[in-house]
């Protein structure tokens, strides 16, 4: 049967049609119904997940408390007995300040004239500074023993040692200028 305009349709396309337009509404279903729920049902079983890993976490260190409290303790006395130690503080800049105050103490204590100090944080965990000082070689000598044995862990990345020509007569005068940098706490 030849399908003219206004024709009927014969059994094969109808059934055809109805096929397609179930295939549309079962596609349809699935994407806009199925998928979304299973996805939704996978985020909400991956939370679940974590957050079982991370209870069982917090009970396995719960059961360890005596030992970790002990482990803290011990680790606690040694740093308390060691001559040096970290800076402490609770901001970087805090820090920052802190190491500067350690570097200026430093130099007047072995005599040197502080021509510049400049203290800034490098990150969470440490803080850097380039000081500049004048003096003798006695001077320099008692501010790298200090910086050395010193009650605060400072660690000397540059050291740069001119002769200061601006003071005639003076032949002994030196220009120094140091790089440090000191690893920080942060309470």
């Amino acid at each position: 049967m030849a399908n003219s305009s206004g024709a009927l349709m014969s059994a094969r396309e109808r059934r055809t049609v109805v096929w397609g337009a179930g295939i549309v509404l079962a596609a349809t279903l699935i994407v806009r119904g199925l998928l979304p729920f299973v996805q939704s049902w996978q985020a909400r079983e991956d939370r679940l997940t974590a957050v079982l890993a991370r209870t069982a976490q917090l009970q396995a260190l719960a059961a360890q408390t005596p030992q970790l409290t002990q482990a803290a303790t011990i680790a606690e006395r040694e740093l308390a007995g060691a001559p040096r130690r970290v800076l402490h503080a609770r901001s970087a800049a805090l820090a920052a300040s802190s190491l500067q105050s350690l570097l200026q103490e430093a130099s007047d204590g072995a005599g040197l004239a502080v021509n510049r100090v400049e203290v800034s944080p490098d990150g969470d965990a440490v803080v850097v500074g380039t000081l500049s000082v004048v003096g003798d070689i006695h001077g320099l000598a008692a501010l790298l023993g200090t910086l050395e044995r010193g009650p605060r862990v400072v660690q000397i990345e540059r050291l740069s040692i001119t002769q200061n020509t601006a003071l005639r007569g003076a032949p002994d005068v030196l220009q120094v200028t140091l790089g440090v940098r000191a690893p920080v706490v942060l309470e």
